[in-house]
């Protein structure tokens, strides 16, 4: 059976900003077909909004792309092998930018303006590039040509304007670059800005509950934000 992208389209068209997430350490992600694609497209994407203009960086883990190919119904387990094995090894971070103005968003940035000074810092400082063009796997290539005129139609000239930058999941020794799982901070630098994110991400965790007050958070709190007791089954600080 050949392949299609086109069922993640959905879920590729989450766009929102995020909100900040308290670090843990390394904890059991959900199963693959309980994570909520649209809370963890939040949790990794943020967005600047300046007088004229706004930039938005996606930093899309590997975990995004299996959760994503679980859920799709009609997707035989081949399929979702196949698709998952496109993006293995890989860490995509998409990104647009365009002028605000009386119309809406427009005069969108091109690929060389928003991908030569892409970067991802890691928690130790060193600085990572995108994989040069001759790096890419040419069954990647293909798959992300296919992605954007499936955003353009999902979510008009924004779709259209986004561009894909691949960077190598690990860095030289074999540490994951973003891990959704562990604690950790990244951060994004395009020409105007820096994005930090941290993990674990709240969306990959199970959620948390304050056995005093019944109330239920994300799964990266360690206290209930409103009393400061502890949540139960949080793991320890560091």
């Amino acid at each position: 059976m050949r392949f299609s992208p086109r069922p993640f389209a959905a879920a590729l068209a989450a766009l929102a900003l995020t909100l900040p997430a308290m670090a843990w350490a390394q904890r059991t992600a959900l199963p693959l077909k309980e994570i909520r694609l649209d809370q963890m497209a939040q949790d990794t994407q943020r967005t600047h909004m300046g007088d004229d203009t706004m930039e938005l960086v996606w930093l899309i883990p590997p975990l995004y792309w299996q959760a994503s190919a679980m859920q799709q119904a009609a997707l035989s387990d081949v399929d979702r092998k196949q698709f998952t094995s496109q993006l293995e090894g890989y860490l995509l971070v998409a990104t647009v930018r365009g002028k605000v103005g009386m119309a809406g968003i427009d005069e969108f940035a091109g690929a060389d303006a928003l991908l030569g000074d892409l970067r991802i810092v890691d928690a130790a400082g060193a600085t990572h590039a995108p994989l040069a063009p001759s790096r890419i796997p040419a069954q990647l290539k293909n798959l992300l040509s296919i992605l954007r005129p499936v955003m353009a139609n999902m979510i008009g000239p924004m779709g259209d304007n986004m561009h894909f930058a691949v960077f190598d999941a690990r860095d030289a020794k074999g540490k994951p670059l973003f891990d959704p799982l562990a604690d950790g901070r990244v951060e994004v630098r395009t020409a105007l800005r820096a994005y930090p994110f941290r993990t674990p991400l709240g969306s990959a965790l199970p959620p948390q509950h304050d056995p005093r007050t019944g109330e239920s958070f994300p799964g990266d709190y360690l206290y209930n934000p409103y009393t400061g007791g502890a949540l139960q089954g949080a793991a320890q600080p560091h």
